[in-house]
């Protein structure tokens, strides 16, 4: 072996730190909403260009089609947002309630 394979090697700039990458990774940090706008919007072209490698008999039969894939893409996603509130409602309803009930048993156990 040589001594050259062996020696440490100096650190690597990451593209992510340092140069045009990295400033721009930072300016868009500074607005949480916004970065979190670009996010979804780059996940939803992601989905929909996997999408658009299926057939069009694939996507039928999963309720889909290629003339409107984008909008049905959207709306999927609104309809997982939703889902997720109402679940998530769903929960502080039934955490609400459960602690009432305790409340409840507790009062009458202290009688």
């Amino acid at each position: 072996m040589s001594m050259i394979a062996n020696a440490p090697k100096a650190p690597a700039l990451s593209r992510r730190k340092n140069g045009a990458t990295g400033f721009f990774g930072r300016l868009i940090h500074c607005e949480p909403k916004a970065y979190e706008a670009r996010l979804q919007e780059r996940d939803m072209i992601m989905i929909t260009a996997t999408l658009l490698r299926l057939k069009e008999r694939q996507l039928n039969r999963i309720g889909l089609s290629r003339a409107t894939l984008a909008l049905d893409v959207e709306d999927l996603a609104l309809r997982a947002e939703r889902d997720a509130q109402l679940t998530s409602e769903v929960l502080r309803i039934v955490e609400d309630d459960a602690s009432e009930s305790r409340e409840d048993h507790r009062a009458i156990a202290a009688e």
